[in-house]
């Protein structure tokens, strides 16, 4: 091959890219729990609280971030309504959920939102391994 402007300018595009195509970024695991870390909110379910900051979004003042750990076959059951607006996915595992009127199946990644005042919700692991609900709260005080 005749090495010319044209040629040189794609093998140097080529090589540039190269890597890019053959480096695949890791994915990050979840943490995993032990069955006695955080604290049990009902048989077979706890709660790992996370961390605490101040909000910087408008009618927020905190925002709370916490793993709720479902062993296999546990559920939490459909309690009262939620008392902040909150963001929830699955970290590890799979739930089934019912939040409000909706049932869905809620696999790793699946991101819902549930709003302070106006949603029940509840959760079972009908899995073999642990399933783990990632709960980020928006508090108002």
């Amino acid at each position: 091959m005749k090495m010319n402007r044209r040629n040189a300018l794609a093998l140097g595009a080529t090589s540039l890219a190269a890597p890019l195509l053959v480096t695949k970024p890791a994915p990050t695991a979840a943490k995993a729990y032990g069955p006695t870390d955080g604290k049990e909110i009902f048989p077979g379910v706890r709660l790992v609280e996370l961390g605490t900051r101040d909000s910087h979004i408008k009618g927020y003042k905190k925002i709370v971030m916490e793993d709720v750990v479902y062993q296999p076959k546990a559920t939490s059951p459909l309690g009262d309504v939620m008392t902040d607006d909150m963001v929830c996915t699955v970290t590890e595992g799979e739930l089934e959920v019912t939040a409000g009127d909706m049932k869905f199946a809620a696999k790793e990644g699946d991101v819902w939102s549930c709003g302070k005042g106006s949603t029940k919700e509840a959760a079972t692991n009908h899995g073999t391994a642990v399933a783990v609900m990632r709960v980020i709260n928006l508090r108002v005080a």
